[in-house]
Order: structure tokens, then sequence, then C-alpha cells
């Protein structure tokens, strides 16, 4: 009863929202409310939104944005603890509603915070996904119940062997709304279509984009906090081994505002 009065609750919030925030109502367009909530890392201290985007050193970025944010709070956080660090409740880093404004988003906008982003090469993140998330997949992990869900088999069959290219085809056919954060189109993820992203970083240069991101914060060279680079996935390279080229055309074709948006080309990289 209590977790009906919960949903009941939520929705009535959302749609308040909706109601009164245009932008929150676009972005409810490329994904559900809970992923909203957890993809917006606001920081009141340097006003900023980081829109967070798996797959793409999101963790290892956090944890160094939270890092930088605990230092202004009275708090003994372990910022290398990464379930501390993904939890929207107890991270120094805020939601999109902690100001209490009805229009969340055109709040922000309106008062100044900037927004930044990080991406990535749709190939290689779809291969870190698979390598990560379903070929090592981990009991804590969501990401192989909702993939096996989606290829009509049932939650229970987590010793199922699962091929790359099993995986491709089964969430291609998947509405952005409805995908996992760690595959859903970058374009959806990151609102790129809704919001006004001041600063895109890329994974592919993450070293230097990652001191990038915090001088363009504001931050003095001397304080950035340290590089870090948290759960990796070793799919940096490899992608002639799992990609056949009807599997790169259903990519490319599936991600094409990827492509577009963030300036990757169709050929395979290194």
């Amino acid at each position: 009863m209590r977790t009906l009065a919960r949903s009941v609750r939520d929705f009535l919030v959302w749609e308040r929202y909706r109601w009164h925030c245009p932008l929150v109502k676009a972005a409810l367009k490329y994904k559900p409310p809970q992923d909203l909530l957890f993809s917006t890392n606001v920081s009141p201290c340097y006003r900023y939104v980081y829109l967070g985007n798996p797959k793409t050193g999101a963790s290892s970025l956090k944890s160094a944005l939270a890092d930088l944010e605990a230092r202004t709070l009275d708090t003994d956080m372990d910022k290398y603890d990464m379930e501390l660090i993904h939890n929207t409740e107890i991270s120094p880093l805020k939601r999109i509603t902690y100001f209490g404004a009805p229009n969340p988003l055109s709040y922000l906008v309106d008062h100044g915070f900037r927004f930044f982003t990080f991406v990535r090469n749709p190939y290689h993140r779809l291969l870190s996904c698979y390598r990560d998330k379903i070929l090592n997949y981990q009991a804590y992990q969501m990401q192989k119940p909702r993939l096996l869900r989606a290829m009509g088999r049932s939650e229970k069959d987590l010793a199922m062997s699962i091929t790359f290219e099993q995986f491709i085809r089964a969430i291609v056919p998947q509405s952005d709304y409805r995908m996992d954060p760690h595959w859903r189109p970058q374009t959806s993820n990151t609102l790129y279509e809704v919001l006004d992203i001041a600063f895109v970083g890329r994974f592919e240069r993450y070293s230097e984009d990652f001191a990038a991101v915090f001088e363009w914060i504001g931050v003095e060279p001397d304080r950035i906090p340290r590089y870090r680079h948290l759960n990796r996935s070793g799919a940096a390279t490899g992608c002639a081994e799992f990609y056949t080229r009807e599997l790169q055309d259903l990519v490319y074709q599936r991600y094409e505002k990827d492509f577009i948006n963030f300036s990757y080309g169709y050929d395979l990289p290194d």
C-alpha cells in the first residue's frame, strides 16, 4: 500500500513539473523521471549541471566533482566509494529538484547554471557496455536482467551466454525512453536537443578534457581534483573483433544522431 501511495505521489509531482516546466516536459520524452533525476548532477557552489552519460568515464568524473563539492561542506564522504558516488540522496552533488522550484530545469537555466557532459564514440561505448554489464555481469547490476526481458527471456536466465550480436539486435528496436541509460543514445542521455550544453568533453581525450572541464568550471589549476579513472571495462580497442558490417550498419542507423551531433564517423575506430 505504501509503495502504491508513493508511486501516486511521485506521478503527481512529475505531472506538476511537466505542467510548469517546458524543459522537463521535453526531457521526459527521452528518458523516464528516475533517469532524469539520476543523470542531472547540480553544483550549488560552482553553479553547473553535469549531465551524466554512462560509459564515458561518468563514475570517475562524478567522483572528482563530488570531491570538489565536498570541500565546501562538512563531510567525510569517501569519494572513491562507487555506491556513495551514485547515491543522489547523500552525494554533495544535488538533484535538479534541490531548490524546490516548480520548474526545476528552467529554474537552473534562468539562474545562470551551465550544463556540460562527456560523450564517446558510439561503437566503443556499446562494446564497453556489453563487456562490462553483459559479458562480465555482476549480481548487483541491473542491465543483464533488462536485456533478457528485451530478448523475451526470463530474468532468471542469468547464466545464459549472450553474444555481442544478440545484444545489439535486442537493443536496437527499443525506444530511447525504454532503453537502459548505458545503451540509450547519448543525444537523449545528455538532452542535447533540449538544453544548451556549454561544454562537451570526449572520452577519447579524457585526461585532457578532465582537466579542461574543471578549468571551465572555474577551479584554479592547483585545486583541480586528482585525475582518476574508475570502473574501467577495457573496451578502448577491439571493435573489429566484435562488429560485422551488418552490426556496424545497424548501430550507425540506430545511433545516427550521436554520430552526427558529436562528429563521429561511420568507420569503425581502431
